[in-house]
């Protein structure tokens, strides 16, 4: 957070990312450090252990499928490891912790959009960081998140987690602290004005498209990764909304892929038989029809 006459020297001091990470690492892997060798279970029987879609990555050629990314990286696991339950609890302890870094950063980028009136004292920490570690900690610790993380084939939960978080971070990214808002001390109006209010969006654009482009990517894999991520370009319609309180015509044009992506899953659907559409292994669920 920068304020108007402070320079670098005077900003706040910020949290290492890299000291961040290791607290999340050592936090997650103390509380589950017990369930690397919990075996298959339930769902997992249907959709990894006897599933033969994961046993050749050759099948993954074929991109149809809401849950495509979810699968893949079964098969990928299987690739490395068979049935060896480790590394699949490795990959889900591994998309928890990076969610719970994302969790961090959204928090930061939150924060920073509406900044104190009271600026922390020279050295200090800023409250977004304070508040951003807080909320990743209770994320990562909170018993709620137990089924997520060590039910495997709820790697589907934790992974779209993933792709939603860095869709709408990336796209905060974008908005606020692209290249030209990263360049030395301004106020919030001046940071305002570089991110689209008193100069053409498309100029924000040119200037920090990786970040715009990152989040429509992690919105499409989100998309091929579980169907909950219909709302995903609705979220990001809302940050859009309540954090920079306008949309202009432009902005609504840089919107439209997002908006776009909708399509993806009832295309994805389509595209399945409908007996595909629920676990085919469980014979005591009936075959729903597409308007079912």
């Amino acid at each position: 957070m920068v304020h108007k006459g402070r320079g670098k020297e005077n900003q706040p001091k910020q949290f290492p990312p890299t000291v961040v990470l290791f607290v999340f690492c050592l936090l997650a892997g103390l509380i589950y450090s017990n369930t690397f060798s919990n075996p298959f279970l339930f769902d997992d029987t249907g959709n990894i252990e006897g599933n033969p879609l994961i046993r050749d990555l050759a099948n993954f050629l074929n991109l149809s499928g809401t849950r495509y990314v979810g699968y893949l990286t079964f098969a990928l696991n299987y690739q490395f490891g068979g049935l060896n339950v480790f590394g699949y609890h490795l990959v889900n302890l591994l998309i928890h912790i990076a969610n719970g870094f994302l969790v961090y950063w959204l928090v930061v980028l939150l924060v920073r959009v509406f900044p104190s009136p009271f600026p922390p004292p020279p050295g200090g920490r800023g409250r977004g960081e304070g508040i951003a570690l807080i909320a990743a900690l209770l994320f990562i610790v909170h018993p709620i998140q137990t089924q997520a993380v060590t039910y495997i084939v709820q790697r589907f939960a934790s992974l779209v987690t993933l792709f939603y978080l860095l869709a709408v971070v990336c796209y905060l990214k974008w908005r606020l602290f692209g290249e030209t808002t990263d360049q030395g001390p301004g106020t919030r109006d001046q940071k305002l004005q570089v991110t689209g209010h008193g100069s053409p969006v498309t100029g924000l654009f040119k200037r920090s498209r990786v970040w715009y482009v990152a989040s429509l990517l992690s919105t499409l894999l989100a998309m091929k990764t579980k169907e909950n991520s219909f709302t995903l370009p609705l979220m990001i319609l809302l940050v859009e909304w309540i954090f920079f309180r306008r949309i202009t015509r432009k902005q609504w044009l840089i919107l439209i892929p997002f908006l776009l992506t909708l399509f993806i899953i009832p295309l994805s659907l389509s595209y399945q038989e409908p007996s595909t559409v629920v676990d085919p292994t469980r014979m005591d669920i009936p075959t729903l029809s597409r308007w079912e």
